[in-house]
C-alpha cells in the first residue's frame, strides 16, 4: 500500500499568526498554493486557505456598505471592485482597515491531519470526508514533516 510519506510535500510553505492578510495572500500566489499551515514556534496553530481569505473581505466589504452584498468567489469580488468607479476612494479606505488584520483573525483552528506512515486511501477518504485539499502530515512526536495535496493524490494514482 503506498504510503503518505512517499508522496508529501516535505518543504512545507508557512505562515505566522501575525502576518496580514495581504502578506498570506502573496505567499499562497508567490508559491502558486492555495492554502497553508500555520505555525507559531514550530507548533501548528491552525490552517488557512485562498477561500477564507475571500470570504474575509467579502464579508468585511459587504459589512461595510461598500458593495450591495457578499459576493460568493472571488471573481464576484473583483467584478464589484470594478463596478465601483466613484466610490474608490471609500473602497481603497476600507482595504486599508482589512489589510491590517491578521492571520490568526481568520484562520481555522480544526486542522485535519495524517500521520506520514498512513496510506494513502486513509488520507483520500480524511479528504474526502472533511471536504478539504490538503493534510497536514505531523509525525508521532507532534513535529509538521509535510503536506499532503489532492494533487499528491493524483500523482500517486499514476504512479
Amino acid at each position: 500500500m503506498k504510503k503518505v510519506k512517499r508522496y508529501m510535500c516535505t518543504d512545507v510553505i508557512y505562515v505566522k499568526p501575525k502576518d496580514s492578510i495581504f502578506k498570506v495572500a502573496k505567499i499562497l500566489a508567490k508559491h502558486r498554493i492555495s492554502g497553508a499551515p500555520v505555525v507559531h514556534k514550530k507548533k501548528v496553530l491552525g490552517i488557512v486557505s485562498i477561500s477564507d481569505i475571500v470570504n474575509f473581505m467579502s464579508l468585511k466589504l459587504a459589512n461595510s456598505d461598500i458593495i450591495p452584498h457578499e459576493p460568493q468567489s472571488l471573481s464576484m469580488l473583483l467584478l464589484n471592485m470594478v463596478k465601483m468607479g466613484k466610490d474608490y476612494l471609500d473602497f481603497k479606505d476600507e482595504l486599508d482597515r482589512i489589510s491590517k488584520s491578521k492571520i490568526e483573525d481568520i484562520m481555522s483552528m480544526n486542522v485535519v491531519f495524517v500521520d506520514p506512515n498512513a496510506n494513502l486511501f486513509e488520507a483520500a477518504t480524511m479528504m474526502e470526508k472533511y471536504d478539504i485539499n490538503r493534510l497536514l502530515v505531523i509525525n508521532e512526536k507532534g513535529k509538521l514533516v509535510g503536506i499532503v495535496t489532492r494533487e499528491d493524490m493524483l500523482k500517486a494514482l499514476i504512479d
